[in-house]
């Protein structure tokens, strides 16, 4: 069958496109996850500052609840992030198990052509010693 290499050549492609997804996915994961840690900074570094400056405390509360608020909105980002690059890890492996499949089937198919050469060749050779042995029994 010729067409299972170009399946196999379009399916590692799909392979390729499916491993930039994961990782753009991945990289914006990681943008949320420094965004969750700077907000974390920020806000220890309100917390020092609020008792420094007690002038700043007066802000402080509305700052807090602004704060928990962004907090919360990037958790939200991070666990749908999470969940994306759950399944495109998913699709990535439905995607190349289904290329190893048919690497397999053409591993496969390449084994059989083999053995029927194989045994073509075992025929061929076998008649060719009959005819030489006929031959060599008339002279």
């Amino acid at each position: 069958m010729k067409s299972l290499p170009i399946l196999i050549k379009l399916q590692k492609q799909r392979v390729d496109e499916q491993r930039l997804i994961l990782a753009r996915m991945r990289e914006h994961l990681a943008q949320i996850e420094a965004k969750i840690e700077n907000l974390k900074n920020e806000q220890e570094a309100q917390k020092e500052l609020v008792k420094k400056d007690h002038e700043v405390a007066m802000t402080y509360g509305a700052y807090l609840k602004d704060s928990m608020k962004r907090m919360d909105d990037l958790k939200q980002k991070e666990r749908a992030a999470k969940a994306a690059v759950q399944v495109a890890l998913d699709k990535l492996a439905a995607v190349f198990e289904e290329q190893k499949r048919y690497e397999i089937a053409l591993r496969h198919q390449e084994e059989q052509a083999a053995k029927l050469e194989r045994q073509r060749e075992g025929k061929a050779m076998d008649e060719i010693g009959s005819v030489r042995f006929v031959r060599k029994k008339e002279e």
